[in-house]
């Protein structure tokens, strides 16, 4: 056969992709996508329970007929204060998380032949989703539903920051000096504790603020002519340190135009499974194996709670930070 100008071309062309496809080298090492959840480091959780409809609270407050003085008994007393309790009931909604892969009999023999398995890769991919799925409603809840989460909810009391000036406007932890910074950390620590009677068991323990701002408390010092970073200068000063207790402060990344305005959110509460927490009431799992018109199909569902206020005044925002 005489070839053509044209198909000598189109020969050396596929030969020469040929070769390089022989010297190609695949690297085992499968690039997933990057990405982070946080809330298994800022939000207690409870494992177990099942499929259910809600998770209900009873509290209970009480009050006497007494004032402080009133309370003491003399011999001569004909009057005696009446201790009274008052219950109430705050319930959580659950939310269910469900989604399926699905892969036919060819693409998963086809995989198998270069060492692959569909089932891993999709199985990954679900349990991420699942995660982020989780990590929102920790954080923010969904407007869906109307949620709220941690960052977010309007029952909890939130200020604006201080100026960094008398009189100025400027509340922003930018243009702030390390003073100026832990004069706003103790002020809401200050404001959670004395809310709660100040008691020991509401100092708060936990702060988060959003990343550009995590990165100036790290990267700036207290003075030109020190090497203390203005976050060691904050945990080592800090109201909550001082009275026998341990602050953590971490970066979160939906603090960010969280509140009141767009504005930047600090979040401070008590991260402990009795003050704050939400129910992980059916944990993923996959559900079983389905089979038809050549394809496989497996399910996976998942259930949890959105956040549970249990201490309300036991959290606090600080805007404008």
């Amino acid at each position: 056969m005489i070839l053509t100008p044209l198909s000598r071309r189109l020969t050396a062309d596929d030969s020469y992709t040929f070769l390089i496809k022989e010297l190609e080298k695949v690297d085992d090492t499968i690039l997933e996508p990057l990405s982070g959840t946080d809330w298994p480091r800022d939000m207690p959780v409870l494992t177990g329970g099942g499929l259910v409809e809600s998770i209900a609270n009873i509290g209970v407050s009480y009050a006497s007929t007494g004032g402080e003085d009133d309370n003491l008994f003399f011999e001569a007393a004909t009057d005696i204060p009446v201790i009274q309790a008052d219950m109430s009931k705050s319930v959580a909604r659950t939310f269910n998380f469900a989604e399926y892969m699905s892969f036919s009999v060819m693409e998963s023999e086809k995989m198998k032949q270069v060492g692959r398995d569909p089932q891993t890769f999709l199985d990954k991919g679900i349990r991420l989703h699942c995660d982020k799925v989780i990590d929102r409603n920790v954080y923010r809840g969904f407007e869906k539903t109307k949620s709220t989460g941690l960052c977010n909810n309007p029952d909890v009391i939130r200020t604006m920051a201080l100026p960094a000036t008398g009189g100025g406007v400027d509340t922003q932890w930018s243009g702030k000096t390390a003073d100026q910074i832990l004069r706003d950390v103790n002020q809401i620590i200050s404001d959670v504790w004395t809310d709660n009677d100040c008691s020991s068991d509401a100092l708060p323990n936990h702060i988060l603020v959003p990343v550009e701002q995590f990165g100036q408390l790290v990267t700036r010092k207290v003075s030109d002519d020190s090497e203390r970073s203005i976050l060691t200068y904050v945990l080592e000063n800090n109201l909550s340190r001082q009275q026998g207790g341990d602050l953590i402060i971490s970066p979160c990344k939906w603090c960010r135009g969280a509140g009141s305005g767009g504005r930047d959110r600090m979040v401070v509460y008590m991260n402990r499974v009795d003050r704050i927490c939400f129910n992980l009431t059916q944990p993923l799992r996959r559900m079983g194996t389905e089979f038809s018109e050549m394809r496989y199909k497996i399910p996976y569902t998942a259930q949890f709670s959105e956040v549970r206020f249990l201490y309300p005044t036991t959290v606090r925002y600080m805007d404008g930070i």
